[in-house]
């Protein structure tokens, strides 16, 4: 019954990515793509990794640029459940220029707190892909604009911070960094009252340009080849 559930809300979520909603911002951060069904797993299966992200993440969680998919391998387990318990409780991905956090909004109000436990351990335990440099930002000025704006919540080495709730930024990728900052600006994201962090990152980068968030990125992808593990 929960993956036929699951099956149901991936197919309405697909087809209001179809309708063009969503993110026009900038080319280089929403690539032009088809958003297409992910092959979903028959009646019975268990909900694990494999079965429920690997088919839009990737099964190194390495991510999708064709659809629009984060790396996600490498994200503590806190980050993960608190970004899951956002979008169970309507916190994130509910607002319809925000197609990609639709689809992960009805996925996460199908899982329960012990599944969400056992996917975010997965994730966790696996081997993060370091961020690079594909947009061509220039990480000199990116590394002014990322110490003044990003190190005090996601430290100098990107590698973030729990007491902040701030995300690890170096295993994920450029163009995926450009457009969730392209949706703080805009209050896609973030725009709730109650994500207290969502709503910090929104006065971050409501006066940054495409340009800026590039050069961050660029730098990021600096530091994330500085501090490999």
């Amino acid at each position: 019954m929960m993956l036929t559930r699951l099956v149901i809300a991936v197919l309405v979520v697909v087809a209001v990515a179809f309708s063009g909603c969503g993110d026009r911002q900038e080319s280089a951060a929403s690539p032009p793509a088809t958003v297409i069904a992910p092959p979903l797993p028959p009646p019975g299966s268990p909900i694990t990794f494999s079965t429920v992200c690997a088919a839009c993440h990737g099964l190194r969680g390495e991510g999708n640029r064709e659809l629009r998919t984060p790396s996600i391998a490498g994200l503590p387990a806190w980050y993960v459940t608190e970004q899951f318990e956002k979008f169970r409780s309507n916190v994130r991905g509910t607002n319809p220029a925000d197609p990609d956090g639709q689809r992960m909004h009805a996925i996460a109000r199908l899982l329960d707190e012990a599944q969400i436990s056992t996917l975010a351990s997965t994730v966790a335990a696996m081997e993060r892909h370091p961020t690079r440099n594909t947009l061509g930002g220039d990480g000199a000025p990116g590394r002014e604009t990322f110490e003044e704006r990003c190190m005090p919540c996601h430290r100098y080495n990107g590698g973030g911070e729990l007491a902040f709730k701030a995300a690890p930024l170096t295993g994920l990728q450029d163009w995926y960094l450009v457009a969730q900052l392209q949706k703080f600006r805009a209050g896609i994201r973030g725009g709730s009252l109650t994500d207290e962090e969502g709503t910090k990152m929104h006065l971050v980068a409501s006066d940054l340009s495409d340009t800026e968030f590039r050069d961050v990125a660029a730098y990021i992808a600096q530091l994330a080849e500085r501090y490999r593990d």
